[in-house]
């Protein structure tokens, strides 16, 4: 891949957030953005060069971003991998981590082969399978479209099936239920000449929402060994280019793969003020064919998700509270719906005891 240098023309399919932050980062290094999608008020907009308002599987307009960008990324894992497949090294996160990614058994299965320890899992494809299990709890999951908590239930005991109301037929994974200590993820950017890789970050769900993501992850070395490992082989059997998430349970015996991301990911949001090079801004770099930088934790640093519920007191929270070592950012969304992801908060700090006092008068009601 050869490199580009401004003011290159970098295309993003998808313009919610992370191509917003995607955008920032290209913008403040001397890119062009075109951005395609079906929302002409998206975050990523008011920031195009070029907008491109279409829907995401919408081949011609995909064909048209493709045609005036230099490089071309993707921001979701809902992304056309068949369209992404044809445009080849244009796109040079590709085509295959996209598919495992848009399906949680194949994706559970690529990580078994490759030797990453995972949870029991089997496919779900009939009532009857589901009804033929024995060993409960169990966690029964979509294979497809499922995101923050949707498309996913917990199941205590077979006669517990009946009251969630399953559809079928359908296609579903059974994961054991795992009783996790913490959940980790790693967030690396493999370059053309090597992988860059940020500790792990520590994070907090709730109703299958990712709440809090601190950074560095409160876990032993060992642990930080396995997960990093794990990541760096699947990122390099991908022979994938940019930045990729995976997502771990951290237990007594050591780390379970959860699922992976092929793009930025909201843990890592943090590396903004809490990094010398973000997220976005090793993404920018990798894409477009620069050297490999290792980025560098300046301070500890704590995401907080605001959602929908969330903006109106949060915003009262930062005319009245201390914002020294705090950071607001707001994606500009339109409407504040119910667990809409409508901006986020960072703080940073020496320690990660000195990030939870300064992170306790911002925190959300949840």
């Amino acid at each position: 891949m050869s490199r580009l240098i401004p003011p290159a023309m970098i295309g993003i399919i998808g313009g919610g957030q992370l191509g917003q932050m995607m955008a920032i980062s290209a913008k403040k290094s001397g890119y062009r953005i075109a951005v395609v999608d079906p929302d002409e008020n998206c975050p990523c907009a008011s920031l195009a060069d070029e907008f491109i308002c279409a829907k995401y599987d919408d081949e011609k307009a995909l064909d048209r971003l493709v045609k005036i960008s230099d490089v071309v990324t993707y921001e979701f894992e809902n992304a056309d991998a068949d369209l992404i497949r044809k445009y080849g090294a244009k796109v040079p996160q590709g085509h295959q981590a996209l598919r495992y990614s848009q399906h949680r058994l194949a994706e559970k299965d690529f990580a078994r082969s490759l030797g990453i320890p995972c949870p029991d899992y089997v496919s779900i494809q009939r009532e009857n399978d589901l009804h033929a299990l024995e060993d409960f709890p169990i966690v029964l999951k979509t294979c497809r479209f499922g995101y923050d908590g949707k498309g996913q239930w917990l199941i205590l005991s077979k006669a517990d099936i009946e009251k969630h109301r399953i559809s079928f037929p359908n296609d579903y994974i059974a994961e054991s239920f795992v009783a996790f200590t913490k959940e980790i993820s790693v967030v690396c950017c493999r370059f053309n000449d090597g992988i860059a890789v940020y500790e792990p970050f520590e994070n907090r769900h709730a109703q299958g929402i990712l709440r809090e993501a601190t950074h560095p992850a409160s876990v032993s070395s060992e642990i930080k060994t396995q997960a990093i490992e794990a990541t760096q082989k699947i990122v390099e059997e991908l022979d994938y280019i940019g930045v990729l998430a995976v997502e771990y349970f951290v237990t007594d015996d050591g780390i379970l793969f959860n699922e992976m991301a092929p793009r930025p990911h909201n843990s890592a949001h943090g590396t903004i003020e809490g990094c010398d090079y973000s997220q976005f801004d090793l993404h920018v770099a990798a894409i477009t064919g620069q050297a490999m930088i290792q980025p560098k934790t300046r301070f500890n640093s704590k995401m907080i998700n605001l959602l929908g519920q969330d903006v109106e007191e949060a915003q009262m929270k930062w005319n009245r509270l201390d914002k020294q070592n705090v950071f607001m950012h707001l994606y500009g969304k339109p409407e504040a719906r119910v667990n809409r992801k409508m901006g986020h908060i960072t703080v940073i700090a020496r320690s990660n005891e000195a990030l939870e006092e300064i992170a306790k008068p911002w925190r959300t009601k949840e």
